[in-house]
């Protein structure tokens, strides 16, 4: 029997180990984010001054769209890492996907009203529609039992979701740095979520793995 050694270990193991600590980073970072949204839109944390003004120009509508969306900051990735026990995943993705769309659609006001650059604005509002139509494809697929085509989309979802995360990292790194901060915001209010979702897109396979359905047939005797 060989040896133990730990490098051969790491070896043969560094892409799970890293697949691994990409997973729990990204979750994490999302229940952070959508308790933060939560806390926020709640009053038991202050808003940043940014999103005051938008609190004022959509007084009601701004805090649905911070708590339905950071509720499902929450349960997306739940029901994600719960997929394989279908009633827990069922359950959660239900209320997730809910959650979201009501998020994702009371935040395009914020989006078209916000006191952004035009490109800025324009790239929320793009975030937001693509994720509502994602959304309803993934809704669409696993009523007709697609279980494939929902995965994909419902990874498409998340990866566009993640910006948000995306976003507020970026938007703490900038703002400590001499760059001209409304310009740097359009461009991150496209990287934030392009970016997520282009490397999603490449880890997809292109075909869809589903498995042919075998029809029985009836043999005469």
């Amino acid at each position: 029997m060989r040896p133990f050694s730990a490098v051969a270990w790491l070896r043969r193991d560094a892409k799970r180990l890293l697949r691994l600590c990409l997973i729990v980073g990204a979750v994490a970072l999302a229940w952070a984010t959508g308790t933060t949204a939560l806390a926020e839109a709640s009053g038991a944390l202050d808003l940043p001054y940014q999103l005051v003004l938008l609190d004022q120009r959509l007084p009601g509508l701004f805090r649905i769209h911070m708590a339905a969306a950071g509720l499902g900051l929450i349960l997306l990735p739940c029901a994600l890492l719960l997929r394989r026990q279908p009633m827990a995943h069922r359950i959660l993705g239900r209320v997730g996907a809910s959650s979201l769309s009501i998020g994702v659609a009371a935040g395009l006001p914020s989006a078209v009203l916000s006191s952004a650059l035009p490109l800025a604005r324009l790239g929320f509002l793009a975030q937001g529609v693509l994720c509502l139509v994602l959304l309803a494809r993934a809704i669409a697929a696993i009523s007709k039992r697609r279980v494939d085509d929902h995965q994909r989309a419902m990874l498409r979802v998340s990866a566009i979701l993640f910006g948000v995360v995306v976003l507020r990292l970026a938007v703490i790194v900038v703002s400590d740095t001499g760059i001209r901060f409304d310009i740097a915001y359009a461009i991150i209010a496209w990287l934030s979520w392009l970016a997520p979702l282009l490397i999603v897109q490449r880890l997809i396979p292109a075909r869809s793995m589903r498995r042919p359905v075998v029809h029985s047939q009836t043999v005469a005797p």
